[in-house]
């Protein structure tokens, strides 16, 4: 029986994905697959291309030189896929269609929902999706062309191709540290004072979770012990208030749902964020995500990102 000879765009998704990750056990998780199927395709794969694709060293694992050119082709097929749809979309009814908003699960999402009802009040030949994704699945939606525009926090370490991609600020945002009122411990706070029993947090993998290690690294400090883990921050604001716990919410939020049982202190020093719009740079070239990108300035240009964080009759 004849042997399959072309490459599939599964094969090359399972590739791509084990090259960015370098490791078994997480793609396979990621991609929501067992490992042994993950080991056969690569296999298969290595079978087609007449070399190996990895190589390990101890327990890393690395890409080989014949991996790293078929990253380079593979990352080249993807954004000729991309700029071609991208392209098609700007000629075919340029002003109509759907925008894709993905907004970071940590992040408050008060002004874009009155955006997008702003914006839909205006345009009725447009259709706009708004979820919630964690920054793996952003950036993947990102990379496969599922999301157009990516609300997500600044700077992410884990961002790769960065040449493909814009930015767009949308507020300078603050990291801080929240704990029960009825403490008193002031409106800022050394790293090495916060206490670091009983918090409530983001899973791992989640963005805040990942930067609040790194304050805590920096600092010299064991990591908070984590009793509860939750995906958005009014979960965890709510679980925070009702039974005394610790945390760390971004300023924004905040400001967005006070509660006299939860007080803020910045941490010292200053741990910054900086919410951004982020897209493929062909992106703004199609007219309705032109379009929406410069009604956001607009309707901010109305009133202030932190004014519209309170309620808004609109």
């Amino acid at each position: 029986m004849a042997t399959e000879s072309h490459l599939t765009p599964k094969a090359l998704q399972y590739f791509t994905q084990l090259a960015q990750n370098l490791n078994y056990t997480q793609t396979a998780q990621n991609l929501g697959i067992s490992q042994p199927a993950l080991t056969q395709q690569i296999k298969k794969l290595e079978k087609q291309i007449g070399a190996a694709l990895f190589y390990s060293v101890g327990k890393k694992l690395y890409l080989s030189e014949a991996g790293n050119v078929l990253l380079a082709a593979a990352n080249q097929i993807d954004t000729i896929i991309n700029t071609t749809a991208d392209q098609i979309q700007q000629f075919s009814q340029p002003q109509r269609g759907h925008i894709a908003l993905g907004v970071l699960s940590s992040a408050e999402t008060a002004v874009f929902e009155r955006f997008v009802a702003h914006y839909l009040s205006r345009h009725d030949d447009v259709t706009v999706a708004l979820r919630l994704f964690n920054r793996r699945e952003l950036w993947e939606g990102l990379e496969n062309n599922a999301i157009d525009l990516a609300v997500m926090y600044l700077p992410d370490e884990n961002i790769r191709n960065w040449h493909l991609y814009a930015a767009q600020s949308i507020i300078q945002d603050e990291l801080r540290f929240i704990y029960p009122a009825s403490q008193n411990l002031g409106a800022t706070i050394a790293i090495k004072d916060v206490p670091a029993n009983r918090w409530v947090g983001y899973p791992d993998g989640f963005y805040i979770a990942a930067r609040l290690a790194e304050v805590f690294r920096d600092a010299l400090r064991d990591e908070p012990d984590v009793v509860a883990t939750m995906v958005v921050p009014e979960q965890i604001a709510l679980l925070a208030a009702r039974i005394g716990l610790y945390s760390a919410l971004p300023n924004s939020f905040l400001a967005a749902h006070p509660d006299s049982r939860l007080a803020a202190a910045s941490f010292i020093p200053r741990v910054s964020l900086d919410l951004s719009f982020v897209y493929r740079k062909e992106k703004i070239a199609i007219p309705r995500v032109h379009t929406f990108m410069a009604e956001w300035q607009q309707f901010l240009a109305e009133k202030s990102y932190v004014d519209r964080l309170a309620a808004d009759p609109e």
